[in-house]
């Protein structure tokens, strides 16, 4: 029987020892096939990708800045994933800088389709070493633009303007001319000659851009100019992208093969088919920054803020709203430091807020309220010196926030008046008009009862015990009172 049970043990022990055995060489089977897309990636290298949609501004451009910066040794190439509507100059400045002088391939992608590379995005895509576009995506429209009107080339007639229309060469000629004649011409006046300025410094940046990736200065030089754009298929006709390309994985085989000029004056030739992107994300404190400088949100706070300390007053330095009106207003002030102010407006701010605090202490019937929202709003208007999309203060916050404000204001100088207009029931003036009873009374003089309290009385009526009285004035600790009924 033990021979039996044996035996049957051992049949029994056949099949789990052949699942365990099919298990792990199943497990090493996986290993090694780990292991080999290991290595297969590592040989064809990694490449970060970072994305820049939106509005360049200070905290978008050092999240790149700082992607591009920690590549070397860690990356064989960086991807920027653009769409986005212009942003600050120096923000884009600050990317191109780091492109410039980076020791590892920039790739800037025009993604996803529809994306657009406008103002500075153009130039960033010029500054790159390797420039690509999506199906769908646009760039240009290049000029240099600043709160009054877009700047450019001297005032035409209309006549002019119809005639260059049809001519376009006829704007990098008269540029070439202006360029090569700046002495001859007419002095202009001090807005145009600052616009000239600021144009001119444009197209020299974004020509030398062009001449050091080979790419096409005139049409960079006419999309500083006139505003210009392309769509995808034209701007790599035109040499100012290199290729179309719908996809990352597309992006990176169309990219290889190609010999770029790293910022050491090194060259390389890019063979990223195949590598391993890894997707880098803003951290925390960046993304809290890039909410903050959100022009409307840096607003919200200086208003929230400034709410905040007016309620505090209003409850005898009430602390937590103190606090907290102080923190929106520090912070919505480091935000609105990193955008391009306009202190004309910033003033206007200043002189409305102060109308407003001014309309709680001095009765002027909502007159001072009235100009202090107007200045409010019109400096709030001109606070964020920029056109550009996204970086500017939306109009209904604006009008929204001078309501906020003028309603806080007069609503706060109600209670301060309904306060003073309330009749006093403590202390002497308490006692005016109050109405008590003659406890005893002899030759003008006596005592009354006057709100629960013993109070030593005189009169001029002629009044006897249980008398209604009613209390005239107060004089120390007696009060002068006059009948109002006999008891």
């Amino acid at each position: 029987m033990s021979v039996m049970r044996l035996s049957s043990a051992k049949s029994l022990l056949t099949p789990v020892r052949l699942f365990c055995a099919g298990l792990i060489a199943l497990g090493a089977v996986m290993l090694a096939a780990g292991a080999l897309a290991r290595q297969a990636g590592s040989a064809a290298g990694t490449v970060h990708l970072v994305s820049l949609q939106g509005a360049i501004g200070p905290a978008r451009a050092g999240h790149v800045v700082r992607v591009i910066e920690r590549a070397a040794g860690e990356t064989d190439a960086v991807i920027i994933e653009m769409d986005t509507p212009g942003g600050l100059v120096d923000a884009m400045r600050d990317i191109n800088n780091a492109i410039l002088a980076s020791s590892v391939p920039v790739i800037v992608h025009v993604a996803p389709t529809g994306a657009r590379a406008t103002s500075a995005g153009a130039y960033i895509l010029y500054a790159a070493h390797v420039a690509a576009m999506a199906p769908g995506s646009t760039v240009g429209a290049a000029t240099p633009v600043t709160m009054g009107g877009a700047p450019g080339r001297p005032p035409a007639t209309p006549d002019e303007d119809e005639e260059e229309s049809n001519e376009p060469g006829n704007a990098l000629e008269e540029a070439a001319r202006q360029r090569s004649e700046p002495a001859t011409r007419q002095a202009p006046g001090n807005d145009e000659a600052m616009r000239n300025k600021m144009v001119n410094d444009s197209v020299a940046y974004i020509r030398a851009l062009a001449e050091l990736r080979g790419r096409n200065g005139d049409w960079a030089e006419r999309a500083v100019r006139e505003g210009v754009s392309l769509t995808y298929s034209e701007a790599v006709a035109e040499n100012v992208a290199d290729f179309v390309a719908g996809s990352t994985t597309e992006l990176l085989t169309l990219a290889s093969g190609r010999t770029v000029m790293l910022g050491d004056g090194s060259e390389v030739t890019l063979a990223l088919e195949g590598a391993a992107i890894e997707r880098v994300e803003m951290s925390l404190p960046t993304q809290i920054l890039t909410v903050i400088t959100d022009p409307n949100i840096a607003f919200l706070l200086l208003n929230l803020g400034f709410i905040g300390l007016l309620v505090s007053f209003y409850n005898g330095l009430e602390p937590i709203t103190f606090v907290a009106g102080l923190i929106c207003i520090i912070v919505g002030l480091y935000a609105l430091n990193t955008l391009p102010l306009n202190y004309a407006g910033a003033a206007l701010i200043v002189l409305g807020l102060g109308l407003l605090i001014a309309e709680v202490f001095i009765a002027s019937f909502g007159l001072l309220a009235l100009g202090g929202v107007v200045a409010f709003a019109i400096g709030a208007l001109m606070l964020v010196d920029t056109d550009v999309e996204g970086l500017r203060i939306d109009w209904p916050l604006v009008l929204a926030m001078s309501a906020v404000m003028g309603v806080s204001v007069l609503l706060a100088g109600s209670y301060g008046l309904a306060a003073q207009a309330r009749k006093v029931v403590t202390g002497r003036e308490g006692l005016t008009g109050a109405t008590g009873t003659v406890l005893n009374w002899l030759n003008g003089a006596g005592h009354v009862l006057v709100e629960g309290e013993r109070w030593q009385a005189v009169s001029s009526d002629d009044l006897q015990p249980g008398d209604t009285v009613k209390v005239v004035s107060v004089d120390g600790l007696t009060v002068k009172v006059k009948s109002s009924g006999r008891g």
